[in-house]
């Protein structure tokens, strides 16, 4: 892979990555409004809904970052041993994968909770 090659695809998956959260982050947001301000009760859908959109969040969110982990340990050498780099290199992006898992584990039951009570 060139290194321009290789610049374009962290690019392109760290813009996904950003595409995902936003819709995802959006849509729970949305729920949570028509959660407050919709009628009460039980609904079969918008408990569906909560379900999809946090998996998304993580399983699509979480294979992205695996994505930019796995570009990270192939930057090409005159990359990888400039400043920045090492700045990449530096970052605990597992210690993001885990944040954003949990996070949106949480934000998922506690709109599921909201739904059945």
């Amino acid at each position: 892979m060139t290194p321009e090659i290789h610049s374009r695809t962290a690019m392109a998956r760290l813009d996904h990555y950003f595409s995902i959260m936003r819709t995802t982050i959006f849509t729970l947001v949305a729920i949570a409004a028509l959660i407050e301000l919709g009628p009460g009760g039980y609904s079969a859908p918008l408990t569906m809904l909560v379900v999809a959109t946090t998996a998304f969040g993580i399983l699509a969110g979480g294979s992205t970052l695996d994505d930019v982990i796995n570009l990270r340990e192939d930057m090409p050498p005159e990359t990888a041993n400039s400043s920045y780099g090492k700045g990449v290199a530096a970052r605990n992006v597992p210690a993001l994968k885990m944040t954003l898992t949990i996070l949106l584990a949480l934000i998922g039951v506690a709109e599921l909770y909201a739904i059945f009570t």
